[in-house]
Order: C-alpha cells, then sequence, then structure tokens
C-alpha cells in the first residue's frame, strides 16, 4: 500500500510539476504581448478550472480507497493520473487560446501605433517642409530685391534690351512662385514597398501588414522557465519601436519648393549677367569718358599753346613793325633787316619776311614751287640808281617801299597778267598781310603786276 501511494505521489506531483511549468512558460510568452487584466483574468480562469477538476478526482480516488482493494487502488491512482494529464490539457489549451487571443490584441494595438505613427511623422514632415518653403520664400525675395537694384542700374548703364528681359522674365517667374508655393500640397511618397529589416532578435515580420508571427516552441525545447524568461527579456519590442521599425522608409517630394529653387538659381545667373554687362558698360563709359578728358585736356592745351604763341608772335610782329622807326627810307642797317626762309638773299623788315613765308608756303602747297623773288630792300643810293635807269618806273629816291624794306618784285607766273599763279596772287595776298597798290592795277596809273607790298600782319 505504501509503495502505491508513493507512486500515486509521484505521478501526481510530476504531473503538477509538468503542467506548472508548461503554464509558466505559455504564460510568459504570452504576456509579453497581453494586456495586464486579460493577464490576471487568465489566472483566474487556470485556478478556477484546476480545482474544479481537481476536487472530484480528489473524491473518487478516496472512495476506491475505502471500499476497494490494492488493484483497484491503483487503477485509481491510474485514473487519477489521467485525468490529472486531462487537466493539464486543459489548462495548457485554455493557456494557448488565451495567448492566441492576445495574438489578435497585439496585431490590432500595433496597427493602431504604426498609423499613429505614421501620422506623427508625415506632420513632422510637412512642419520641415513649410519651415523649408517660408525659407526659400525669403531668400527669393532677397533675389528679387537685388535683381530689381541691379536692373535699375544697368538701364542707366545701357545694358541691351534682350539681356534686361531676360532678367524681367527669370524675376516675374519667381515672384509668381513664391506666392504660389505656400497654397502648393506637401506630399510624400514611399520609396520603396518593402518594409524595411528589423533587428535579428526581435519577432518576425511577415509580408502581410498586421499580422504578428509569435514564437513557438514546445516545452521539450525549452523546458526551463528561467531560461526561457532571459530569452524572452532579450526580444521585447514595445509596440511605439516595432511600429517605427516597420514603417517602409519615405522620402518628402516637394515639387512646388524644387521649382522655386530652380527658378531662384537661375534669376541668379540672370542677376549676374546682367551686374557683369552693367559693369563692363560702366568701364567702358568711364573710359571713354576719361578718353574724352584727355582729348579735350590736349585740345585745350593745344589751343592754349597756340593762343600763347600767336600772343607771342603778335607781340614780335609788333616789335618788328616798330624796329626800324628810328631809320629814315633807305638807311636802315642789313642787320636790321630780315630774310624769308625760301630765299635768303631778300631783305625785308622782320616782320614782312615772315609774313612772305606763309604766303609762299600756300603758294606751293597750291603749285608746287616757291615764289621768285627778283628785288626787296632798295637803299637809297639803289633808289637813285633805279630813277635813273628806269625812269619813272621806280619811285622818286627818298620814298620808294622798297626803302622800308616792305615791298617786293616777283618774276615768273606770279609777275604776269593773266596767269592762274597771278589771279591766285590777287585772291590770297591779303591774308598774310599783303596786297596789290592800286596804283599798280592794270588800270592804275602805274600798272606794275610784279610788285607787292606789306602792309602789316593781320
Amino acid at each position: 500500500m505504501g509503495v502505491l501511494w508513493t507512486i500515486q505521489g509521484y505521478v501526481h506531483d510530476s504531473t503538477t510539476r509538468r503542467v506548472a511549468r508548461w503554464a509558466t512558460w505559455v504564460s510568459t510568452r504570452s504576456v509579453v504581448r497581453v494586456p495586464a487584466q486579460l493577464a490576471q483574468r487568465f489566472g483566474e480562469l487556470v485556478a478556477g478550472f484546476s480545482g474544479l477538476v481537481a476536487g472530484p478526482v480528489a473524491g473518487f480516488t478516496g472512495w476506491v480507497a475505502t471500499h476497494r482493494g490494492p488493484a483497484d487502488r491503483i487503477s485509481a491512482q491510474l485514473v487519477s493520473h489521467r485525468l490529472d494529464i486531462a487537466r493539464a490539457t486543459v489548462v495548457v489549451a485554455m493557456v494557448w487560446a488565451i495567448a492566441a487571443s492576445s495574438v489578435g490584441l497585439v496585431t490590432g494595438e500595433k496597427q493602431a501605433v504604426v498609423a499613429q505613427v505614421q501620422a506623427q511623422v508625415e506632420q513632422e514632415w510637412t512642419a520641415e517642409v513649410a519651415a523649408a518653403r517660408e525659407a526659400a520664400a525669403a531668400s527669393a525675395q532677397v533675389a528679387i530685391d537685388k535683381a530689381e537694384a541691379v536692373r535699375a542700374s544697368a538701364a542707366e548703364a545701357s545694358v541691351p534690351p534682350e539681356t534686361l528681359a531676360s532678367l524681367d522674365e527669370a524675376s516675374a517667374q519667381v515672384q509668381q512662385l513664391v506666392d504660389q508655393v505656400r497654397d502648393a500640397p506637401v506630399t510624400i511618397d514611399p520609396e520603396s514597398d518593402a518594409p524595411p529589416a528589423v533587428r535579428s532578435a526581435a519577432p518576425n515580420v511577415p509580408e502581410t501588414p498586421g499580422v504578428v508571427d509569435l514564437p513557438v516552441t514546445t516545452p521539450q525545447t525549452h523546458p526551463d522557465p528561467a531560461a526561457d524568461a532571459a530569452v524572452i527579456l532579450d526580444v521585447v519590442t514595445t509596440p511605439m519601436d516595432e511600429a517605427k521599425e516597420t514603417l517602409p522608409e519615405v522620402t518628402m517630394s516637394d515639387d512646388a519648393l524644387t521649382e522655386l529653387l530652380a527658378a531662384v538659381d537661375q534669376l541668379a545667373e540672370s542677376t549676374a549677367e546682367v551686374t557683369a554687362a552693367a559693369e563692363a558698360n560702366r568701364v567702358a563709359s568711364e573710359l571713354d569718358g576719361a578718353y574724352a578728358q584727355a582729348i579735350a585736356d590736349a585740345q585745350a592745351a593745344h589751343e592754349a599753346a597756340l593762343a600763347a604763341a600767336a600772343q607771342t608772335r603778335a607781340a614780335r610782329l609788333s616789335a618788328d613793325a616798330r624796329s626800324l622807326d628810328g631809320y629814315s627810307n633807305g638807311q636802315i642797317p642789313v642787320s636790321a633787316l630780315c630774310s624769308p626762309a625760301f630765299n635768303l638773299s631778300a631783305r625785308l623788315r622782320c616782320d614782312a619776311a615772315e609774313m612772305l613765308d606763309g604766303l609762299n608756303q600756300a603758294y606751293r602747297a597750291q603749285f608746287g614751287h616757291d615764289l621768285i623773288i627778283s628785288d626787296s630792300y632798295r637803299t637809297l643810293a639803289g633808289q637813285v640808281t633805279c630813277r635813273q635807269t628806269k625812269g619813272s618806273l621806280c619811285a622818286t629816291p627818298g620814298t620808294s617801299r622798297h626803302g622800308l624794306g616792305l615791298a617786293v618784285d616777283l618774276s615768273g607766273p606770279p609777275a604776269r597778267l593773266g596767269t592762274t599763279e597771278h589771279q591766285w596772287m590777287l585772291n590770297h595776298v591779303g591774308e598774310y598781310g599783303w596786297l596789290k597798290p592800286a596804283w599798280s592795277l592794270p588800270t592804275g596809273g602805274n600798272p606794275e603786276p610784279w610788285h607787292f607790298e606789306f602792309t602789316g600782319a593781320p
């Protein structure tokens, strides 16, 4: 009898321990994801069912021990053992049923968390895009203001209209996009349909959204609840963490912002082009102004020099005109007279000689040769001889203009009536202070076409 009770106690205790281990493992596995109130209810159901089964089994075993023999008692113990097995099976089945129902709850909770995280991410990205748009709009306005200032300056610098038109078009495009960018919707597009990989120790995430594949192990695989608990703590992830890990990779797609930034870049290029053109025109204008100023300064200096030279010459000619005032007709020393450059043997008052040089230059430019002088200054003795030999063709001695160094007699074509050279002389001698005296004209009292007199520098 003692052996039978020992067998009964062993079988009962062994079964109880096995059931307890299975229940602990399953409960520990499921409680990771089952809400606290559900886990508490699960414990109450297990305890109640165990007590419900334990009462009849104990009563049946006691009755057999009192009324039957040892063989029957052994049979009763086996029946009790089988009932314990059945009770354990039912308990484990309930545990798994509750765990399975918790999977559904976990799946629903996970879906809610995923939706919450997705909404939060989209809200944050929308705020970031809005901030980026505001910053881009501010930068665009700065670019527009700069373009307007550059255009005003470029117009003053005579930049070509087609260059300014390109700047105007780019500025108008940016202004239009600035007005539109704040109202454009923000688009968030998935970058890939496949979910990202999760940590290797975490539960597997299948391709079908909303289903979590919990790890399943048999008591034979993990008989030790403490070891199971360590593994479970290693793989636990919160619903929020798991939801974030299962979100697909996404990118912000903001066509309005992209288009605005591209337009701002184009406006910056147009502004730089107009700025360069305006600067080039400005530099060219400054150079032209500097060149024109230099020319004007040079011209003024030249004119001043000419004026000074003319003034000096006038003063000299004036002095030359008075240089012979102290001498009588025909009695002027040769040293007080001057020779024209084209004929060094001729002698004249210095201002008359200088003006005759100018007349000869004009004549040579016209006809290609110099004037020919046959007579110039005539001394008093020479005047007497001329009067004696030529009679009325020579003035009374002491009254001739030759005696003052103010008359010349020419030879060659200029000295003959009717020639082109003679007519040219009549037309131009006055420009140089020389003239043809009336008495020497063909209509005068003593025609002398070769005779010309100096009246003073004009």
